[in-house]
């Protein structure tokens, strides 16, 4: 039996399971994208709770601050024109609930919630803001950690001095308070002070750590300066304030003692040892990781990461806040997005029913999935787009010790010309120019290329950069290629309650499409186009219908309004 013919048998049996489950169960809980904030102050950067309402939350993106609420009615606070420093995060505090701060890579901004009103509380070209915090007893006095150093206030931001909780000249991405307790991290370190006094070290990460940060493609726009540091976030559990958890360039660690003591939770599961933010669930008892590979769950008994990556395509993910203990929020390469946190079910209504479709349905969709690419010819098409197939790294390798048997060859020419002058009688006299003309060439060969190059050195940098690159892109489009399967399944199962629903559901598949189709050079679409082309009775899979109607009369006609909309 060949590869195709037992996949297509592997999806028989997951249809026909499908089919047999004919009671009410909950629609599985996933991603979901609603509409997005103006584009036009940049990509999004960071989001925090709403400090006045629990119900609402704040977004920033490059320029502009938006405030959004369950029904995500996006209401823009305020913005700034300076294109060249982008808010990277924003910060509230208890003790002042009607103030949000904005950092940028030059300024902090303080913006008063009820007026709408914002100023600059700091402007330091030469020390980058980074962190910021507000003693929970003394709304006045103020810590900002920039790139040289620790940076403290006691006149709400009128004038700053060095802090004397942390001397040197250290960046500090990270300044948190938990009560009295301040916690102050340089680049792979992390400080206690009590009481305003001197910090004492209790966390250090190995400094040889060769852990980088993942980037993402060169044509997302994200900002990762928040993240260049080892050490990224702080979070403190609100039902036992002496739980600490901590996430880094090397996993999360966890703390019981008030931060004394550090162990490092397990990394099973994880894609990416790489956390950039953590969110915590109190009601379901979960801590949440925002990872280069999307967002985890981390379950303590089990002590394992549980990936939730259902209508998520783009897994990078920058930015998680825990919504009202109802939704999790997040940033992705995708933007906005959030999952529900309680038990699922449609806003329209209550859980569908799944049913089994028509024979005629069956056969078609069956049909459908037989002729569209395999994630393999998918691979491949990524590979070939990016090049970066393993035959050119062999290629490079091998040409590098043939170039020891080509010689290196030189050729050299000389003119001089010199004039003679004598004296007779008293007289100069200028003689014939003495004129000298000459050739030289060389030719030599280094032997020791042909044993080992040294161009091996630069191609085994290069060899790792590049399978590093195809591992990002070949996740990455098994991702999406996997999720639009799983819409295609749904569609086919799960009749939309609205017609809205319907095409809300193949505008989705369209965009998955045309992700693929951004990573294969427009591949999946022209297979697509012919296979509808010789198949055009598959276009009758996607047209909307009711699920009354799909029991009494199978497939919805020809001439439906919609049967040109296909899941292309």
């Amino acid at each position: 039996m060949s590869l195709a013919n037992k996949k297509l048998v592997i999806w028989s049996v997951v249809l026909s399971l499908l089919c047999i489950l004919g009671f009410q169960i909950p629609a599985p809980a996933e991603w979901q994208k609603p509409i997005q904030p103006s584009m036009s102050g940049g990509a999004l950067t960071c989001l925090v709770p709403h400090p006045l309402d629990a119900s609402k939350f704040l977004i920033a993106s490059g320029q502009q601050v938006f405030e959004a609420g369950k029904e995500n009615a996006w209401q823009p606070l305020w913005s700034h024109s300076d294109a060249s420093a982008p808010i990277k995060r924003l910060f509230s505090f208890g003790v002042l609930p009607d103030i949000i701060f904005a950092i940028t890579d030059r300024n902090v901004f303080m913006g008063n919630l009820k007026d709408r009103s914002w100023r600059v509380v700091y402007k330091d070209s030469g020390k980058k803001p980074l962190s910021f915090a507000v003693h929970p007893q003394d709304p006045n006095r103020w810590f900002l950690g920039t790139q040289k150093g620790l940076r403290e206030t006691t006149d709400a931001g009128k004038t700053w001095s060095a802090s004397r909780a942390l001397h040197g000249p250290s960046p500090v991405p990270l300044v948190l308070f938990e009560g009295k307790r301040l916690f102050i991290a340089t680049e792979n370190t992390l400080f206690l002070s009590l009481d305003g006094e001197t910090a004492q070290q209790i966390f250090a990460l190995p400094k040889t750590s060769d852990e980088s940060l993942e980037t993402t493609d060169d044509n997302e726009s994200v900002d990762v300066s928040s993240y260049i540091f080892k050490i990224h976030d702080l979070l403190a559990s609100k039902r036992n304030p002496q739980t600490l958890f901590l996430a880094t360039a090397n996993g999360v660690f966890q703390s019981l003692d008030s931060g004394h003591r550090w162990e490092p939770l397990s990394q099973s599961g994880l894609q990416s040892a790489v956390v950039f933010q953590l969110a915590y669930s109190e009601k379901k008892g979960l801590l949440y990781a925002a990872t280069p590979r999307g967002v985890y769950a981390y379950d303590e008994h089990a002590r394992k990461w549980t990936g939730l990556f259902e209508g998520l395509a783009r897994d990078r993910v920058q930015s998680i806040s825990v919504l009202n203990e109802e939704k999790l929020l997040a940033i992705t390469g995708e933007g906005f997005v959030q999952y529900p946190l309680g038990p699922f079910t449609p806003e329209a209504g209550p859980a569908l029913a799944i049913y089994q479709p028509p024979e005629e349905t069956l056969a078609l969709f069956k049909e459908l999935l037989k002729l569209e690419p395999s994630a393999r010819e998918i691979h491949k098409r990524v590979i070939q787009y990016a090049d970066v197939a393993n035959g050119k790294i062999k290629r490079w390798h091998a040409e590098s010790r043939v170039a020891g048997f080509l010689p290196t060859f030189s050729f050299g020419k000389n003119l001089d010309r010199n004039s003679s002058v004598s004296t007779y009688s008293g007289k100069f006299i200028t003689g014939p120019e003495d004129v000298s003309k000459g050739w030289d060439a060389n030719v030599g060969w280094d032997l020791g290329d042909m044993i080992y190059s040294s161009d091996q050195t630069s191609i085994d940098s290069r060899e790792k950069l590049m399978v590093e690159l195809r591992n990002d892109l070949l996740s990455e489009v098994t991702r999406i290629y996997y999720e639009r399967r799983r819409l295609q399944i749904g569609l086919i199962f799960t009749p939309s309650v609205s017609e809205q629903e319907h095409l809300e559901n193949l505008l989705r598949i369209d965009e998955l499409t045309a992700l693929l189709d951004g990573m294969t050079d427009g591949f999946f679409s022209k297979r697509l186009e012919r296979i509808y082309e010789q198949k055009p009775e598959l276009d009758r899979l996607w047209v909307y219908f009711k699920k009354d109607d799909a029991r009494d009369s199978g497939l919805a006609p020809r001439d439906s309004k919609l049967n040109q909309t296909r899941a292309t």
